[in-house]
């Protein structure tokens, strides 16, 4: 059972195990893999990346599936964060992997799994980078996404007067106003 506060910013845990392949679907966040055992393979669009045992990396799950091989039973724990969830516990590595996005960031090694809680509770910080609220309006607009600003709140996974303080500084605009704005350039073309 996940820590109540932790259910704010992270999906779910899910163990992957007695399978030698296995592929994660995108969920619009990010994601934290600990192998608890074998040496496997991440794949990450047909690049591959060496997970060794006890080892943990934090990819971009945000539209593509990341397919995982290994030649024994895989055992991995796959921590599924809402949105920009990640962002509040490993603010250090969010610009390098916006700026890459498609490359994992190793993390520190030896997570225990029956300690998750704990690992991420002592992890937590009160996030101070716009990075994941203009990133989310970039990636929507990249999909020519229509979006509410209850979507955006929803997948920045932060309080309102936050995400308007932040596009302010970002845009000079309100969201609302950058909205209808995007609205109509939309309706033109």
């Amino acid at each position: 059972m996940m820590d109540k506060k932790l259910k704010k910013y992270i999906e779910r845990y899910d163990l992957i195990q007695n399978c030698e392949t296995y592929e994660l679907m995108p969920n619009g966040g990010m994601t934290v893999l600990i192998n608890q055992e074998t040496n496997c393979e991440v794949f990450i669009e047909n690049q591959a990346y060496q997970l060794e045992n006890f080892q943990a990396m934090l990819i971009n799950a945000y539209e593509e599936s990341v397919h995982i091989q290994s030649n024994k039973n895989i055992n991995l724990i796959a921590i599924r964060f809402k949105g920009a969830g990640a962002s509040f516990f490993y603010e250090e590595h969010m610009n390098e992997l916006m700026q890459i996005p498609k490359e994992p960031i190793f993390i520190e090694k030896n997570i225990v799994e029956n300690e998750l809680d704990t690992y991420f509770k002592n992890r937590l910080r009160p996030s101070k980078l716009p990075f994941n609220i203009m990133k989310i309006i970039d990636l929507l607009d990249e999909q020519g996404s229509d979006y509410t600003i209850d979507e955006v709140l929803e997948i920045a996974n932060v309080p309102r007067k936050i995400l308007d303080k932040m596009f302010r500084l970002k845009t000079g605009l309100t969201f609302k106003t950058y909205a209808t704005l995007k609205e109509l350039d939309t309706k033109r073309a």
